[in-house]
C-alpha cells in the first residue's frame, strides 16, 4: 500500500464521493478533520474521516476555465 503524505491545507476526496473536494484542517493519529463549502447554499460543512478513507486530489491534473474574458474590445 502506497503511503500518502498529507498536510493541513491539502485538498482530498472521500472515497465514497469524488464530487466533493474537502480541505484538511487538522490531522490526528488516525483521523483527518476536513471542511468544504457548498456552492448552492454557501454553507460550510465540517467532517472527520479515517486516513484510509480519503484520497489526495491530484493537483497536476489539467483544469479548464470557462468564461474568463480578458476585456477584448472589437470594433
Amino acid at each position: 500500500m502506497e503511503k500518502i503524505e498529507l498536510k493541513v491545507g491539502d485538498k482530498v476526496f472521500h472515497k465514497s464521493d469524488y464530487t466533493v473536494i474537502w480541505v484538511i484542517e487538522r490531522i490526528d493519529d488516525s483521523e483527518v478533520f476536513c471542511s468544504t463549502l457548498l456552492k448552492e447554499s454557501k454553507k460550510l460543512l465540517k467532517e472527520n474521516f479515517s486516513l484510509v478513507s480519503i484520497e489526495k486530489v491530484d493537483d497536476k491534473s489539467p483544469s479548464i476555465i470557462i468564461g474568463n474574458k480578458r476585456g477584448s474590445n472589437y470594433f
